[in-house]
């Protein structure tokens, strides 16, 4: 005899077992896309980083030269090919067609063999996957996914960068030159007066100059001073004369070392020791030669400096690019508006260090351009924008 009610009991049981299958169901396929969805945004991340940097390295090379774009786009796919996606199976590659530029952010952007280099204001690169398998949420149906990134870049004046503890001198030559009084390939010479073009050592963080001369040498031999703002009008502690004791740290970018002193990895030599002394220089100065001859042979110094040792191919060993190629701020010298140690920042400039500094000849720089022209060779890591900023042209992800 059954007992009464089991066949209600096994109904619910039944009930109870179809409503158990579908919340599983239901919450595998909650957490197939939970996991799923976040592959696919792990792996987007991945193809964003990559088209940033190429964006941003690609950025770097639109100097108004007439190969920029070709350039850009070339540095821009390597720097991308070193990144990887699909978590991290496999390097992206983004083809030429995928690195395209503009006069303008809102313009229409083209590839490289399109537009010349001196209207390639903004590059933008684009990549692009297919196929990503949707691992748990196939079961339910779903298909691949394709992803694709973009970002757009261009040089934006920066408000923070790393500088030489020098500041060169304007106003002070009467010249008709556009870089602050100087023209391109012009020289000035460290503590000369006030009637030829002359550049001093700074304090380029503090308004007026710190005590001691350890902070000039250690930046001078490093990367310089970083952290610096670029606003004008903001004043520096200017260092008067000519010091000597800064002298190892100024010969070191040229490979030039005492004996018992500084060494090339603590004070790392510039990819060339060639230097420039006495003569006129050449319709573009000196440093298309520096460019173009001497930083591709790893040329050593080629004088004989007293006290100096030139260590066999330190240049192409421990050389570093434009290590002699660099920032400076540039100062009105005859202005009393910062107090008598203190001069105010009126600009900056791209300068190229000429020679070595001996016992009879003073250090010498040439004039390169303003750092803020889109064709100056001085580039410079740091941040860019910012209420006056006038400093070297940064890369920023702008789109």
């Amino acid at each position: 005899m059954a007992r009464r009610g089991s066949g209600s009991k096994n109904k619910q049981r039944g009930a109870l077992s179809i409503f158990t299958a579908l919340a599983i169901f239901v919450l595998i396929g909650f957490v197939g896309l939970a996991i799923d969805t976040a592959r696919v945004y792990i792996i987007h991340d991945e193809l964003q980083s990559a088209v940033d940097s190429c964006a941003l390295a690609g950025a770097l090379e639109l100097n108004g030269g007439s190969d920029a774009a070709t350039r850009a786009t070339a540095i821009g796919r390597f720097v991308a090919a070193k990144n990887s996606a699909n978590l991290q199976s496999a390097a992206v590659a983004i083809p030429e067609s995928g690195v395209t530029f503009s006069s303008t952010l809102r313009g229409n952007f083209v590839p490289a063999t399109s537009i010349s280099g001196a209207n390639a204001s903004y590059v933008r690169c684009r990549a692009q996957l297919t196929g990503i398998s949707a691992y748990l949420m196939s079961v339910l149906g779903v298909g691949d996914v394709d992803l694709a990134a973009s970002a757009t870049a261009a040089a934006a004046p920066a408000q923070t960068v790393c500088s030489l503890p020098m500041a060169l001198c304007a106003g002070n030559k009467g010249g008709t030159g556009n870089i602050f009084g100087y023209k391109v390939g012009e020289k000035a010479v460290l503590g000369a007066t006030s009637s030829s073009g002359f550049f001093t050592w700074a304090d380029v963080i503090n308004t007026t100059p710190v005590p001691g001369l350890k902070p000039y040498a250690d930046a001078l031999a490093g990367g310089g001073t970083c952290g610096v703002r670029t606003s004008t009008g903001r004043c520096i502690g200017i260092q008067t004369g000519v010091v000597a004791s800064l002298d190892d740290a100024w010969n070191a970018r040229f490979g030039a070392y005492k004996s018992n002193g500084l060494n090339p990895t603590e004070a790392v030599p510039d990819l060339t020791g060639y230097g420039y002394r006495g003569g006129s220089s050449p319709a573009k100065g000196w440093i298309e030669d520096y460019l173009s001859v001497r930083v591709p042979a790893r040329t050593a110094n080629q004088l004989n400096l007293p006290g100096y040792t030139v260590i066999p191919d330190v240049n192409r060993t421990h050389g570093a690019p434009y290590r002699r190629l660099s920032i400076m701020p540039v100062v009105e010298c005859g202005s009393n508006a910062c107090g008598k140690s203190s001069k105010p920042i009126s600009g900056w400039a791209c300068v190229l260090m000429l020679a070595v500094k001996t016992s009879s000849e003073n250090a010498e720089i040439e004039i390169v351009a303003r750092a803020d022209d889109p064709a100056s060779p001085c580039r410079a890591s740091g941040v860019a924008g910012g209420s006056g900023a006038m400093g070297p042209l940064v890369p920023v992800i702008v789109q």
